[in-house]
């Protein structure tokens, strides 16, 4: 069924100019509010009704290793040696932020002793007694939120046992996070951090005794946010998987804290929720995480089971997710999830990647092809090539992204680097196990489309692809790339007549990657995104043509039943000579 992606909000210069503009007048009116602002948090509370839900993994061998002063963090390991972690000069941004968030306090609890109470209590003082040499993003409205809601799950570990003048301390620290938080989103723009701040709030509000303005408030915020976050699908603004994740992590724990107090759940909250859930399971492979797809990083099957287990409707996923622009083949034990879609808009591009026309494709638990992911997880500089069409599983037309990254721009410190100038219409086709897709990224530039074909076969085992560049300018012999990056643990053999090569996959199975049609296959080095802050060293296949000779690549996967020869299972090695 033909569908089109045009629509007014492509993201142009004027489109833009318009949202820069638009921020700095919201901001200014936030301002003014911010002084006429009756505060419904006023005072210190008198007590946690209750502790809220949790979405966390907790680990006791953490605990252990935090009990010792070591805190592994975001890819670093610190030891304080008996000194704060506070005090400590953190070895990254990611790493203090991670600190500062208190997400780590949720393993103190999965040992559950009293030296598990009494080190979560020693921590919590030494950071307020830190606070004022703390470092500047223990400040920032995402890491207020999430040390928040720490908190307020973790009131049994931290008070269970306490003295009065710990409870006292610690009521006043809650009232002050949520005084600090609710300014926060009085003064944030519009988009995912405010639904989060708003959300904690409203979880604050219902789990602490006598909050009920606090509650109002902050449910209306998240109201009036809901619609500008979540799709008409129940995908995010972002097109993040991961994105999609993070906002049921607190949506889900605000409804609980509602249904809990026998409040009634708004119904733009548990709309949204019944919608976003489906999606979860649209973005699933089947080693139970989640796809690589703009900004998301490694979210595991764990988190994945601990959201879907509050799914009361369990709703399977639409193979067309239209509006957040996806499709999903799936048969047998394979899934392809295919990117359709265009730009998202600016207040949710920040870590958008340009990934038009990018796949993934798994079997059972094994991935094959994937994109590189959130590198900038493991190291920040790598965020911008991590963006890159060419760090996706698609077509590269002269070495030039699909969309542009707007690193240097006069708004770049204010408004961050954006997503810009991508495809203005991605036309879709979708019949069963076949979806067709063209985008126009690189009209501009080179007078070209790209479209892409994938089928799937009804066992599963057979995946055909096409790509093609279309357009009279083809024939000023522009260069291109396809490339397909391959999971770590796939080992490749290419054959020497470069038109095929094996995939050997950790449970021994054999797949077979056949060039039916375009320039020979050649092996680069890649690297993808494998762990919460953990990158590994992979391969990619790279067929490499011009315009004016091979306009069009026809290729396909499939499970080989002949075992492989003695060398190849080498790991990531090819033989061409």
């Amino acid at each position: 069924m033909p569908q089109s992606g045009r629509s007014p909000t492509v993201t142009t210069l004027p489109a833009l100019i318009g949202f820069g503009a638009r921020r700095l007048g919201a901001r200014a009116l936030a301002n003014v509010a911010l002084l006429l602002w009756k505060r419904p948090v006023s005072g210190v509370p008198a007590r946690v009704l209750f502790a809220p839900e949790t979405l966390a993994e907790a680990d006791p061998a953490v605990a252990a290793d935090i009990y010792a002063g070591v805190f592994a963090l975001a890819g670093d390991v610190v030891d304080v040696s008996g000194g704060s972690p506070f005090l400590m000069r953190p070895p990254s941004e990611a790493w203090a932020r991670a600190l500062h968030g208190f997400t780590w306090l949720h393993h103190l609890e999965a040992n559950a002793t009293e030296l598990s109470h009494s080190n979560a209590r020693a921590l919590f003082d030494e950071w307020l007694a830190a606070r004022g040499e703390a470092d500047p993003v223990s400040d920032e409205m995402e890491v207020v939120a999430e040390r928040l809601a720490v908190w307020l799950v973790q009131s049994p570990l931290l008070l269970n046992g306490a003295e009065a003048a710990f409870r006292q301390r610690y009521m006043r620290a809650i009232a002050r996070h949520m005084r600090q938080l609710e300014r926060a989103v009085v003064l944030s723009p519009k988009g995912m951090q405010r639904l989060l701040g708003a959300a904690t709030l409203g979880i604050a509000g219902a789990v602490i005794a006598d909050q009920a303005k606090l509650l109002r408030w902050a449910l209306g915020v998240v109201a009036d946010e809901l619609p500008g976050n979540v799709l008409a699908d129940g995908g995010h603004a972002s097109r993040s998987p991961e994105a999609l994740v993070k906002v049921l992590e607190v949506l889900i724990p605000l409804s609980e804290a509602l249904a809990r107090r026998q409040l009634p759940t708004p119904p733009p909250l548990r709309d949204a929720i019944d919608r976003m859930m489906p999606m979860v399971r649209f973005f699933r492979h089947g080693d139970g995480g989640l796809a690589h797809f703009h900004g998301a990083g490694h979210v595991s099957a764990a988190t994945v089971e601990a959201v879907l287990a509050y799914d009361d409707v369990a709703g399977q996923p639409a193979a067309n997710a239209r509006y957040t622009g996806f499709q999903r083949i799936e048969a047998g034990a394979s899934a392809v999830i295919f990117d359709t879609g265009r730009v998202p808009p600016p207040a949710h591009s920040l870590h958008a990647h340009a990934s038009a026309l990018a796949f993934e494709f798994s079997h059972g638990p094994h991935r094959l092809v994937v994109n590189c992911g959130a590198l900038d997880r493991v190291r920040p500089e790598w965020e911008g090539a991590a963006r890159t069409t060419a760090a996706q599983s698609s077509l590269v037309v002269a070495e030039t992204s699909s969309a542009r990254i707007l690193e240097r721009w006069p708004l770049a410190g204010w408004l961050g680097a954006l997503l810009y100038r991508g495809p203005r219409s991605v036309e879709v086709e979708r019949e069963k196990l076949t979806a067709r897709a063209v985008h126009d990224g690189y009209r501009r530039p080179f007078g070209l489309l790209h479209e892409r074909r994938l089928t799937l076969s009804e066992d599963g085992l057979w995946l055909e692809g096409e790509d093609r560049l279309v357009g009279r300018e083809r024939l000023a012999g522009m260069p291109f790339e396809v490339r397909f990056h391959l999971d770590p643990d796939v080992k490749v053999r290419v054959e020497r007549t470069r038109k095929r090569a094996l995939f050997s996959l950790p449970d021994g199975a054999i797949w077979l990657f056949g060039l039916d049609q375009g320039p020979p296959i050649s092996v680069e080095e890649s690297i993808v995104l494998s762990g919460p802050r953990r990158a590994r060293r992979t391969v990619q296949l790279v067929m490499a043509g011009n315009t004016l000779t091979d306009d069009t690549v026809r290729w396909h996967i499939a499970r080989h039943a002949a075992p492989l020869d003695n060398d190849a299972g080498n790991a990531n090695k090819s033989d061409t000579p």
